[in-house]
């Protein structure tokens, strides 16, 4: 690999279908950037995967992760924030959270 930096990156999640694909790119990121600072911003219907396992294992296995739950999304598809797993912040806004950390000079990936 090229002699990349650690870089502040946000991960936009929002197609429950690609929360396997978007974990795996996280983990693959910190392999090869380690250091980096990594949010994943989680909006529309992929909030119905904080239901499932597997956010649990992925919040486990790698702590320094922000992961971020739009509530407007949450609201939308009747998931209560006593419903997540610990770990998971609450944004008002995930669209709005992906402006911000982009303004902060965070790169964007979408998987």
């Amino acid at each position: 690999m090229t002699n990349l930096k650690p870089t502040p990156v946000v991960v936009h999640l929002d197609d429950q279908a690609n929360v396997t694909l978007a974990q795996g790119n996280v983990h693959n990121l910190l392999t090869e950037l380690p250091g980096s600072r990594v949010v994943v911003v989680v909006n529309g219907p992929a909030v119905r995967s904080f239901l499932t396992p597997s956010w649990r294992a992925f919040l486990t296995a790698l702590p320094e992760v922000e992961v971020d739950a739009c509530a407007n999304a949450l609201r939308a598809n009747g998931i209560l924030a006593e419903q997540l797993p610990a770990g998971v912040t609450v944004v008002p806004a995930g669209v709005a959270r992906i402006v911000e950390l982009e303004q902060q000079g965070f790169a964007y990936l979408k998987p």
